[in-house]
């Protein structure tokens, strides 16, 4: 395979194929890849009982329906089967199963995309990996137990257990959560978390912050910094109340990581079965394989990538609160146009 296009777009998650979709009624050539064998398999892959916390109408991608659930709230799976319809429907240019090795560019005007398949030559990069691309792990060291990140979940099926899940985000809450009938779990908290009621008077939380219009701040206004700050996600009925009525033993912060057993800030140890981290997510952009466009403490430029032709979409927090949400899609997008029409 050894391919031309104008834009390719690295990542067939909600902001690629909303990108695709606007550059193909615009006639501007383009191509979408993902590593994935299918459109939503970043979706299908992630833990089991994984869904959105964001309301069905604020997960509508544009010009197409408002996706349906059969609970409240969308599974990781029926977001996935939305995205693939989504594609089919707009017939966009995507090549699947085709994962991106190697970026470098010539120089003047055009990159090379090494891929598992073959070259393809461009003229401008967006990375639309979103935020969810590499787990972090809390420990790589070998230990007698066995240790998970986020991409390892998908199943879950343990059974009479002793697990530890470190990190009390909202990922880490629900794989507690889900994991307690059938064994004992840990699960490790950090800093303080911010959780906000999931509805205020019988409206979900989420579509009154974007009625009120606070999804939109620009991350620059003091409200916009307080709410990132806070960090808060909705309350599912994954509090702290909650998980205790429910058997989750919650321990302090993990100081360090053992060949035997997990130590806490407080002194105290653990030896569990299973180990799984609920850490978050790191950029993995080492592919690009262009010197000038890392920062001396390794970091990626992502000014001197735009100048460059390398455009970022989907971060959060990229330019308000929605960058990274699902609703967001339609004003990142045409501000990634705006920035592809003047390069």
């Amino acid at each position: 395979m050894n391919l031309q296009t104008n834009v390719l777009i690295i990542g067939a998650g909600h902001m690629g194929l909303v990108l695709g979709s606007r550059l193909k009624f615009l006639n501007i050539d383009y191509l979408i890849l993902d590593k994935h064998k299918h459109v939503g398999d970043q979706w299908r892959k992630r833990y089991q009982g994984l869904t959105l916390f964001t309301p069905n109408k604020l997960n509508r991608l544009p010009g197409f329906y408002i996706p349906h659930s059969q609970g409240d709230y969308l599974t990781k799976d029926e977001f996935a089967d939305y995205l693939s319809e989504f594609a089919l429907h707009h017939q966009l240019a995507i090549k699947t199963n085709c994962h991106v090795l190697r970026v470098t560019h010539d120089g003047i005007n055009e990159f090379s995309v090494f891929t598992e398949h073959g070259v393809i030559k461009a003229k401008q990069i967006v990375l639309a990996t979103g935020a969810f691309n590499t787990p972090v792990k809390l420990s790589n060291r070998d230990t007698q137990f066995l240790q998970l990140d986020l991409e390892q979940l998908q199943k879950m099926d343990f059974k009479n257990k002793q697990i530890l899940v470190v990190g009390d985000g909202a990922s880490g809450r629900q794989i507690a959560k889900k994991l307690n009938d059938k064994n004992k779990i840990y699960l490790a908290q950090g800093k303080e978390r911010n959780l906000f009621p999931e509805h205020i008077l019988g409206i979900k939380t989420f579509s009154l912050l974007k009625w009120f219009g606070l999804l939109r701040l620009p991350k620059s206004f003091k409200i916009a910094q307080f709410l990132k700050s806070r960090d808060p996600f909705p309350d599912t009925d994954i509090n702290n109340k909650v998980l205790l009525a429910l058997g989750v033993d919650l321990k302090s912060r993990v100081v360090s990581v053992g060949d035997e057993c997990i130590t806490f800030d407080n002194g105290e140890k653990l030896a569990p079965d299973i180990l799984i981290s609920a850490i978050g997510y790191k950029d993995g952009f080492r592919f690009i394989d262009i010197p000038q466009l890392y920062k001396d403490n390794n970091e990626f430029d992502i000014s001197a990538a735009e100048m460059m032709g390398i455009f970022q979409i989907g971060r959060p927090w990229q330019h308000n609160r929605a960058s990274g949400l699902i609703c967001g899609a339609e004003f990142e997008v045409e501000n990634v146009l705006e920035k592809l029409n003047r390069s």
